[in-house]
């Protein structure tokens, strides 16, 4: 025959088609690359943290509070405009917090550098108000500067 192999359907199947595995591998890989991509760059408030060197993490249950420079504040990524609202949002993430049996609720007050220092002091003092009594500042690292 011209193929050069003898092709006899009553014979068992030899070898393994490797192709429709490779083609659903890729697929797999395109799609995978896509979602990680998309999830390693959310959308939100870019905020321009102010810089300190004694920075920690944070382990425990927290809310975070976003201030930016125009007078947005977002309480976990959700836009809110009035003072009634972050006090509903913080108590709703406390009620949260102690229903699914932890302790405490971590305030966290992120601000722009350049935003007005009594902006934060007053998300602070709405932290306190809704109950929050352990909250912190978020910073950054300053950048280390080569010794050479």
């Amino acid at each position: 025959m011209a193929g050069g192999a003898d092709f006899d359907d009553d014979g068992e199947i030899t070898g393994i088609n490797v192709t429709p595995l490779v083609d659903v591998t890729l697929v797999l890989l395109i799609i995978f690359m896509v979602t990680t991509s998309i999830i390693a760059n959310p959308e939100g408030l870019l905020v321009d943290k102010p810089e300190a060197a004694t920075g920690q993490s944070v382990d425990r249950a927290s809310v975070l509070i976003i201030c930016r420079k125009d007078g947005t504040i977002k309480v976990d990524e959700k836009t809110v405009k009035t003072d009634a609202e972050i006090l509903d949002a913080i108590t709703d993430k406390l009620a949260q917090v102690k229903a699914a049996g932890d302790q405490d609720l971590q305030g966290i007050v992120q601000c722009d550098t350049k935003a007005e220092v009594g902006n934060m002091v007053h998300l602070i003092d709405l932290l306190r108000q809704a109950g929050v009594t352990k909250y912190a500042i978020a910073t950054e690292q300053p950048p280390k500067e080569d010794g050479g």
